[in-house]
Parts: structure tokens; sequence; C-alpha cells
């Protein structure tokens, strides 16, 4: 017979089974905690968690990030060659019917008047034509046929602004064909176009000075 949760046959005294003295005397709650034999409380060791209850230390981010892949592989940069051949080629895309409609201007409203409207249409055809299809394709018709295309500063295609940027010398050199001031901004143009490709050619990069002023943009090859 039990009294009181006393079990004579076990010697412990039981409370639903914790807490209990055991044979040695000890007193335990679910085996935490226990009086030793030198009557001292212990509270045992502390809990263990399983592998399933660890966190390595890639959960916490510790392993480095694999840094983005933006397409740009520096070591095929546009060479100034190819890229000097893809402006001929769009100069002359853009030249030869700019200077027809000029042509045309001057005939119907005289040379003074044909030639101003000429040097402002084709400053504004050039530039709108290397914006556009800079920043829809990467590719002018002249770097398609070259193989070469136009990535921004952080790869992908460039923005609008960077890409006016980078070739807002068309404008100083179009305007060339103004009455009476058009030699000085043809020698503007002139000596731009010279300043680009030197930077271009000294660069490892081959980012010339109009990259630069737009903020790192630059002409690969592929």
């Amino acid at each position: 017979m039990t009294t009181g949760g006393f079990d004579p046959n076990q010697g412990q005294q039981q409370f639903g089974g914790q807490p209990h003295y055991n044979g040695a005397g000890q007193q335990q709650f679910g085996g935490q905690p226990h009086y030793n034999g030198a009557g001292q409380q212990q509270f045992g060791a502390p809990p263990q968690f399983d592998s399933a209850q660890q966190f390595d230390s890639a959960q916490f981010g510790t392993q480095p990030f694999a840094q983005p892949d933006f397409g740009f592989n520096p070591s095929r940069p546009g060479e100034l060659l190819p890229r000097l051949g893809a402006r001929v080629i769009d100069g002359l895309i853009v030249g030869i019917p700019t200077g027809v409609v000029t042509i045309v201007i001057s005939l119907v409203l005289g040379t003074f008047l044909g030639s101003v409207l000429g040097a402002i249409l084709t400053a504004a055809a050039a530039v709108g034509y290397f914006v556009f299809l800079e920043t829809t394709r990467g590719q002018t018709v002249g770097k398609q046929i070259l193989g070469l295309r136009v990535e921004g500063p952080n790869g992908g295609l460039p923005t609008q602004q960077q890409s006016l940027t980078r070739n807002g010398f068309y404008v100083v050199a179009a305007l060339g064909g103004f009455p009476f001031l058009g030699f000085l901004f043809g020698l503007l143009g002139f000596v731009a176009a010279i300043i680009i490709a030197v930077t271009i050619n000294g660069s490892p990069t081959k980012q010339g000075k109009h990259d630069e002023l737009a903020g790192g943009t630059r002409v690969v090859q592929g």
C-alpha cells in the first residue's frame, strides 16, 4: 500500500514521478536539480541541443557574398581602331541623309539659313541616333558591324544621360556648319576627338575622356 506517494518497496518519495529520492539518497526533479552526496544542490548540466537546433555560420551570412555579374569582361575592352571604324560608319549613316536635307534647305531658303538649320539638324540627328541605339540596344549600327557594344558603369545598358554625355562632342562638331563661327566649333570638335582617341589608347580598360565624364561607361567586344 502506498501512502502520500511514498513507495516503501522502492524507498522513493514520488510526486507524479518528479521530484523523487533515488536509492542514492538524492532528490531529483526530472534529473535537475538534485542533491549530491555532500548535501549540495545541483542543477545539472546546461541543456544540450541536437544538430537540428544548431545554427551554422552560413545561416547568419558569414560566408562571403558572391559578387554580381554584370556581363562585363575586363579582358576584352573595345580597342581604339575598331571604335574609330564604328564612328566612321555611324557618321556616314547620319551624315549622308542630313547632308542631303541641308542641301535642299539651302536651295529653298538660301545658303545662310540652310547652313544654320542644317547644322542644328545634323547635331540633333547625331545625338538622337547614338542615344537611342545605345540606350535601347547597346549598339549603333557601326558597333554592331564591328562587334562592339556600350555598357553603363555597372554593366547593362547606359542611361540616356550617360549616353548623351559621352556623345555630346558630336553637337560641337556638327555646329561646325554654322556660318562665321563654324570654324571655331569645328576646331573644338576636332580637339575633343583627339583627346578622346588619346585617352582611349592610354587607358588599360580603353575608356576615353567621354566615358569618364559619363560616369565610367565603356565599350567592350562582343
